[in-house]
């Protein structure tokens, strides 16, 4: 997989042959489509591979308010979306949309759709621990996302941002989202620290 990922980051999608990943994986093209397949199931295998299965989602732990919680989760959503190579990915994905925009287009709603999933359990645990009321956590889970990342994601896959998320911007958008989805007022400070990580920043690899 890590051939084929630096050979569809580095030539694009349409001009990544199976014959060429074969190659330079120095495996037969007969045993490369025999394990995964034509070239668009392997662009899939190398993307789902970099999605949000290999990113834990936050855990909530005994003490944990929501201020914690949802600080862990804006950490957790800056990581899947910003990481080095899934910005590869994402914007080779924009590139290609024009010349296959089904298959880019079931890809990336597949990709957010399970990434939406893990943020929605999040919310089911919060409201099971008394912390938030009761309510469509699968919405609160997609209004979440598309406040964190939002318009700031699209400038950073286009290179016209930098990818380092400013504390104060996250935070403000969490008290935006805890005060007008619950109706909650927004704790000050966290019961403790998040995590090491100083400011929310996608991690390497």
């Amino acid at each position: 997989m890590k051939v084929a990922t630096e050979m569809f980051v580095d030539r694009g999608y349409a001009a990544t042959t199976l014959l060429d990943i074969a190659k330079v994986a120095g495996v037969a093209t007969r045993t490369l489509y025999q394990h995964f397949g034509d070239k668009e199931a392997i662009f899939k295998e190398v993307v789902y591979a970099r999605d949000v299965a290999n990113v834990m989602p936050p855990e909530i732990e005994d003490g944990d308010d929501l201020a914690l919680v949802l600080r862990k989760t804006a950490d957790y959503s800056y990581e899947v979306a910003l990481r080095p190579r899934s910005r590869e990915l994402m914007r080779l994905m924009i590139a290609e949309s024009a010349r296959f925009p089904e298959m880019m287009s079931k890809i990336t709603n597949t990709i957010f759709a399970r990434f939406k999933a893990n943020v929605a359990d999040v919310f089911r645990k919060l409201n099971e621990s008394g912390l938030i009321p009761d309510g469509d956590h699968d919405k609160s889970a997609e209004i979440f996302v598309d406040l964190l990342l939002g318009n700031r994601t699209t400038m950073i896959y286009f290179g016209w941002l930098s990818d380092k998320i400013p504390d104060e911007d996250t935070e403000a958008k969490l008290e935006l989202f805890v005060r007008g989805r619950f109706g909650l007022d927004y704790p000050s400070k966290p019961a403790k620290s998040a995590s090491k990580k100083a400011g929310t920043r996608a991690k390497s690899g």
